[in-house]
């Protein structure tokens, strides 16, 4: 039997279905077929509506205290992903390179991109992982470690390799850390101002 995606009989993997370039290219998108988003007109669109419309001092405050107790150094991938973008690793600015503003901006832009009937395959649960991924990592390389950061790059990469790391990122900080209830909110404001 072939690849579930296109067809190739080289090297099926027995789980996934899929050949090795197509399951790669499913654990970087969350999907074997949909590329990901570039997210630019939205992440400029997200950045306009946060900056207009909400006052995330708050929440800034409560989420920063969530991350702390959440990340970890030690043990559970996500966790120590968490870390490394939310504690550790600093971009040139000195904060670091995830912080709430990234995560509300870089998800607010994903449910733009699905609001515009942006295409995602739904089988695969993309939408889902997309919101995971830009709830705990930069989006497209947005906000990088400052030149001269030593770290291991391969663990990084290898931990967001994980297949199911950003659709445990979507439950477990999207969803429990507040980012969707905030965004609900905001949502439920602007409605109300187009009225």
């Amino acid at each position: 039997m072939g690849c579930a995606n296109c067809s190739s009989f080289n090297s099926v993997d027995a789980v996934s279905q899929l050949c090795p370039p197509c399951k790669k290219h499913l654990i970087v998108h969350g999907s074997a077929l949909i590329p990901k988003p570039l997210l630019k007109r939205e992440i400029n669109l997200a950045y306009h509506r946060i900056n207009h419309h909400c006052n995330i001092t708050q929440a800034t405050e409560v989420f920063d205290r969530w991350m702390s107790s959440f990340a970890s150094p030690f043990g559970d991938p996500l966790r120590r992903l968490c870390y490394l973008h939310f504690i550790k690793l600093r971009a040139s600015d000195g904060f670091p390179v995830m912080r709430f503003v990234d995560a509300l901006v870089q998800a607010l832009a994903v449910t733009i991109y699905e609001q515009d009937g942006g295409v995602l395959d739904n089988q695969k649960k993309q939408y889902q992982y997309l919101l995971g991924r830009a709830s705990v990592c930069p989006w497209h390389r947005r906000r990088q470690s400052k030149q001269g950061t030593i770290y291991n790059k391969e663990e990084r990469r290898d931990i967001q390799r994980k297949p199911t790391i950003f659709h445990r990122a979507f439950k477990e900080v999207f969803l429990e850390a507040g980012l969707a209830g905030f965004i609900s909110q905001l949502n439920h404001t602007l409605k109300n101002i187009r009225q």
